[in-house]
């Protein structure tokens, strides 16, 4: 409350006095008056909307220069700095067509105006000639571009290390974290639960019960559902988008339920021509259609959308698909007197994968993940009257309903095992299946979440300081309706499936919407951004704090930055906390269930009795906090004669990461005695019980990841080329991931042991990458063309990690815990039983790689545009030395793209 006071006492004097800033927006070419133009103050977020005249108000802050964006679907976007001495001229602003006929063209992504965020382009992303956001975002610093393959989920994770594999748990960890926010509506996965190892083992392993076609990958994925990871980026089509800013240091105070980064979306929306177009890529075709019309002065606007994509991953054959249908449709509005502005719009889609390997492969593989998707959205804009105490007024609403099916079936032969089906602790008599027969998993997944926020937004003056403050929260739901994991003992598959003596981790089925609790998050959060100008200075400060109760956890989140800028130079940094809460997949695991086979008995012909024990542990996984992290940054950038420097350093802790722990634990085991009687079932009696020791699984917060590193840009504008511009980016990142649990082995050997379980000490994976990157432009607006080459090298790309002995102790027999004194570790008895106790391993690059990828765009002014492109256009033969059989051997370097080309021809009328 004192916060509100302070602000109504410093604003009060404002009230009656508000100055105004007035203008008019035209056509360049024809000069003629632009209605609906979208006019911003980004650092107030004070707006207005040009009226049929092409005319607009500002309000104007006192005692300080202004800068203002004019944005209108088709032109290209304006900032114009506003003098503050110029407070009583009109301004005129003129906007050209977008199209590669403009003086100036940006084709690569650069960083933004106030810290390190980096702002893509409509033109960017038209160059890049991209099917989905994954392929816009790999021209990121610290990002690459990789062989092309959308048979697989795509993750993103920014300030990293990008391991070899998906299937690691640091990386799953910040891929989760990386929140997408299109026009002001977050993209959650919280509610995925589409895996059929919920309460079985790691959660960031696909590959273990997971859905997909890994002979179909490249390497590091091949899997299709993305649960407990980010959203998955090959589902975004590219095409609909206005502009993209990726914000990988500190997020503004409004933004929550995220630790890795922030990816912000500016769909179209507005007037525009009909427009048809068509790409193609190895095996790989697409094709949209959008118009966007006005109704009406008192409708407002139309945009309708329409995306298809069919994607193979090898042409050749068709054993793997995937298709795509996104759908949108969005109806902008503006009042009368262009205070009240209004989007509503509505996103229906469908995501396909399939593997069909039945006339090809022995097992008659079948892999089906079907995803439909119903998004409804409103944008809700007031501008209030200059008497009202607060400027504006800002309301977001979304609704997602999703229906997911994934299904996988292969033909299995293993002799007829032994299937536990019992829901209730004891010994019983077991299901045997078939010994050749078609295994079976499915999970069906219904996702519903919903989306509320309220920001009202305040400008005044205390003496020469400026001050715009945004006060806000936020709630949000996730469940899930859906029947979860389904399965029967007639089509188990067999990793469920064991024989006499055998024991692990058994399956029932689990129905989401009967044992799921929709989960709730709700937000405060308040910031001020602060700026003070001198003669050839300003001081710029946002400063924020947030508070989040995420699933019943609390966090209290502060969170600034802030730059100094003298002439041409500017200083920035930036600090924060951030949290994001687990997934319902990772939550509600359901029991856990463990089944230990205690006798197999068949007699051909006569009978099969299999006597199994079943035991049940914990439900769930409610303990569960989000996982955080620590963000900071520090930089500067400096404006040359010729161009700009960018340098930013980094370090970012996450901590209380989602991991999986196994914990020791003993039951009693039943001895039998089986009653014999010729060709009859026999009969059993349990007569005692021995201990039996296993271990079970959970998931908890005990992941911990450092990154720390440097990134920059350098672009040359004036180059002694005419018509070419010329930019270098480049990152350097260390990554070092802690899993803290405590690792545990289960000691074997026939000899009896007073010592059931040793404990290994964690151990910590280094990974070290340098990339450097540069883009060559040349551009000649006359005729509409661009040519643009790309070149990427990869100088360090190390893993590494050394445990040496990791013994600390042991579990007895009682499950107590010993710890060994430390002098006594590289002696001890149990050393020579253990398996896992000294990982190691040492990969690094054997030399500098290089890359090189072609871009040209050709506009024609009938409407016409066409695009070409070749990844590894050179057709360079990256290859690496490695030891097959003992022998040295040469191979290519599987993970280096490999040449390829596309193209995309579009028309707009």
């Amino acid at each position: 409350m004192r916060f509100l006071y302070i602000i109504l006492l410093l604003g009060i004097n404002t009230l009656y006095a508000q100055k105004h800033i007035t203008g008019q927006v035209l056509d360049k070419d024809t000069k003629k008056p632009l209605q609906s133009v979208f006019v911003l103050n980004p650092e107030t977020n004070d707006w207005a909307i040009t009226d049929d005249n092409g005319s607009f108000e500002l309000r104007m802050p006192a005692s300080k220069d202004v800068s203002i964006s004019f944005k209108l679907l088709g032109k290209q976007e304006m900032t114009v700095t506003y003098k503050k001495e110029n407070l009583n001229t009109k301004l005129t602003v003129y906007l050209q067509n977008r199209d590669l006929r403009l003086d100036e063209v940006v084709v690569t992504a650069r960083k933004g105006k106030k810290f390190s965020e980096i702002t893509i382009g409509k033109e960017v992303i038209e160059q890049v000639q991209a099917f989905s956001l994954n392929e816009v975002l790999e021209q990121l610093p610290g990002q690459a571009v990789t062989n092309f393959n959308l048979n697989e989920f795509k993750p993103i994770a920014f300030r990293t290390v990008k391991p070899s594999l998906v299937a690691n748990a640091a990386f799953g960890n910040k891929s989760f974290g990386t929140a997408i926010v299109v026009d002001g509506i977050p993209i959650s996965n919280n509610e995925n639960m589409q895996s059929y190892s919920g309460n079985y083992g790691v959660p960031f392993s696909p590959n273990q019960l997971g859905f997909g076609d890994p002979s179909s990958s490249s390497g590091f994925n091949g899997y299709f559902s993305n649960a407990n990871f980010g959203a998955d980026l090959r589902e975004i089509p590219a095409d609909n988008i206005e502009k993209i800013e990726v914000v990988q240091g500190v997020p503004s105070a409004k933004y929550g339920d995220l630790t890795s980064g922030l990816i912000k979306i500016e769909q179209k929306a507005g007037k525009s021509p009909y427009r048809v177009y068509t790409s193609l890529r190895d095996g790989t075709t697409e094709y949209g259609f959008s118009k966007g019309f006005k109704a009406s002065d008192k409708i407002g606007f139309i945009n309708l959308s329409v995306n298809y994509l069919k994607s193979n991953a090898e042409p050749r054959v068709s054993y793997t698909e995937y298709e795509r249908i996104t759908t949108n449709l969005m109806w902008s509005w503006a009042s009368k007197n262009k205070n009240i502005r209004n989007s509503f719009s509505v996103d229906y889609g469908f995501n396909n994968d399939n593997v069909n390997y039945e006339e090809e492969d022995t097992d008659d593989k079948i892999v089906k993940n079907k995803k439909k998707d119903l998004s409804v959205s409103n944008r809700f804009k007031w501008k209030f009257k200059d008497t009202s105490f607060f400027d504006n007024l800002d309301v977001n609403f979304n609704f997602r309903y999703s229906d997911q099916y994934t299904y996988e079936s292969k033909f299995v032969n293993i002799g007829g095992s032994i299937v536990g089906t019992s829901t209730e602790e004891g010994v019983y008599t077991g299901t045997y299946t078939l010994p050749s027969y078609t295994s079976v998993k499915a999970v069906e997944g219904i996702p519903v979440s919903s989306f509320l926020s309220a920001d009202l937004y305040k400008s005044f003056n205390t003496g020469d300081w400026s001050h715009s403050v945004l006060m806000g929260t936020s709630f949000r739901t996730s469940d899930n309706k859906g029947r979860g994991r389904l399965g029967s003992p007639e089509t188990m598959i067999s990793t469920f499936a064991s024989t006499n003596g055998g024991s692990g981790q058994g399956f029932r089925p689990y129905n989401y919407g009967e044992n799921i609790r929709a989960e709730y998050q709700y937000s405060l959060y308040a910031e001020d951004n602060i700026t003070r100008n001198w003669e050839n200075s300003i001081l710029y400060i946002n400063s924020g704090l947030r508070y989040d109760n995420q699933y019943g956890f609390s966090t209290l989140a502060p969170r600034i930055n802030s730059y100094f800028q003298y002439d041409n130079f500017k200083i920035r940094g930036g600090f924060g906390i951030t949290s994001k809460a687990p997934s319902l997949n990772q939550i509600y695991t359901g029991p856990r269930y463990y089944d230990a086979v205690l006798g197999d008995y068949r007699y051909p012909g006569y009978y099969n009795l299999g006597i199994v024990q079943t035991y049940i542990d914990y439900s769930d996984n409610k303990d569960l906090k989000p996982t955080k992290s620590m963000r900071s940054e520090l930089g500067f950038d400096y404006k040359l004669p010729f161009g700009n420097l960018n340098f930013t350093g980094f370090y970012n802790k996450m901590y209380d990461g989602i991991t999986n722990e196994g914990i020791p634990t003993t039951r009693a085991m039943a001895n039998l005695d089986i009653q014999f009687n010729g060709t009859q079932t026999p009969t059993y009696q349990v007569t005692g019980y021995t201990p039996f020791y296993y271990l079970q699984n959970r998931l908890v917060n005990k992941m911990e990841s450092k990154d720390k590193g440097v990134e920059f840009f350098m672009s040359f504008e004036k180059t002694p080329f005419k018509n070419v511009t010329f930019d270098i980016q480049g990152s350097y990142t260390e990554t070092v991931n802690t899993d803290n649990r405590d690792f545990y082995e289960k000691i074997a050997g026939t000899t009896p042991r007073t010592e059931k379980f040793a404990i290994l000490a964690p151990y910590s994976e280094n990974y070290k990458s340098f990339r450097l990157g540069s883009n060559i432009n040349y551009h000649l607006p006359k005729i509409g063309l661009v040519i643009a080459v790309r070149s990427e090298h990869f100088i360090i790309e190390n893993n590494t990690y050394k445990s040496g002995n990791r013994l600390l102790g042991y579990i007895d027999e009682n499950l107590n815990r010993f710890i060994i004194p430390e002098a006594e570790r590289d002696t001890h008895p149990l050393l020579g039983v253990l398996v896992q106790n000294y990982p190691e391993r040492d990969r690094s690059l054997q030399k500098v790689y290089h890359n090189f990828h072609l871009r040209v765009s050709k506009d024609f002014k009938n409407g016409f545009r066409f695009s070409f492109y070749a990844n590894n256009f050179l057709d360079l033969k990256q290859t690496e030395d490695v030891i097959d059989n003992g022998i040295p051997t040469k191979r290519t370097k599987s993970d280096m793209v490999q040449l390829s080309f596309g193209t995309k021809i579009e028309y707009q009328f």
